[in-house]
């Protein structure tokens, strides 16, 4: 038996902005190189110190672990793993553009065909 689209959702779901996934995935290809002090990523990524702990927090609910230590922040997982885990803003597909993707080989793509036919059974009562 097949388990309803959100049942199986591997990941919180984060709504970013395309300007926030670039800076988050620039992050992470910063700190995949080696481990830096915080005022070479502030000054690096012109970042101020709020933003930085902000982006450190949503990476850190999406699985991404970066710890501090010895005065230097380092991602703790490989880069390919964090970068499986980054949120995506939404790309505002049309319908067809999601069956056309749906219809793929690939676990991405049997995602997007649960998402689109959860959306065209419609809301659930409740909802």
């Amino acid at each position: 038996m097949n388990k309803p689209f959100s049942a199986k959702r591997r990941r919180p779901s984060i709504r970013i902005t395309l300007n926030r996934a670039a800076r988050l995935h620039q992050l992470l290809v910063y700190l995949a190189a080696e481990p830096r002090p915080r005022e070479s990523i502030l000054e690096e990524m012109n970042l101020a110190l709020r933003t930085l702990y902000r982006e450190l927090e949503l990476l850190k609910r999406c699985g991404i672990k970066i710890p501090y230590k010895d005065k230097k922040y380092r991602l703790a997982t490989s880069f390919q793993a964090a970068e499986g885990n980054l949120p995506f803003p939404d790309p505002q597909l049309s319908f067809a553009e999601m069956a056309e993707l749906a219809r793929h080989p690939g676990n991405a793509a049997q995602r997007l065909a649960e998402l689109l036919a959860s959306v065209m059974r419609g809301p659930r009562s409740g909802s």
